[in-house]
């Protein structure tokens, strides 16, 4: 079982705005999940991760936003995280800014 944290992600009614709300341990999970993607780039690997609500089958997300906030309306339940080496962003025309 995975320690006890807040990690959410929430969109606004557009879909437009993406709002992340984490706690410590939420931080850390999140950086450690990041750390693991870098090491794969780092190697030109082209890794992806998945972060699931408990609603979605998986306990990385946070089934929760803020309640009474305006403008944060859409509960994210999927965040796939992709890791793109140089020769996959050419290949798909991926932009860096």
């Amino acid at each position: 079982m995975m320690k006890k944290h807040l990690l959410s992600f929430v969109t606004d009614e557009d879909g437009d705005q993406l709002f992340m709300h984490a706690d410590l341990a939420g931080v850390e999970f999140f950086m450690e999940e990041l750390n693991r993607i870098k090491e794969k780039l780092k190697a030109n690997e082209c890794p992806h991760s998945h972060l699931f609500t408990e609603d979605w089958g998986g306990e990385e997300l946070s089934n929760s936003k803020l309640s009474g906030q305006e403008g944060e309306v859409n509960q994210i339940h999927h965040v796939k995280i992709y890791g793109w080496n140089e020769v996959w962003c050419k290949k798909h025309k991926l932009e860096r800014v």
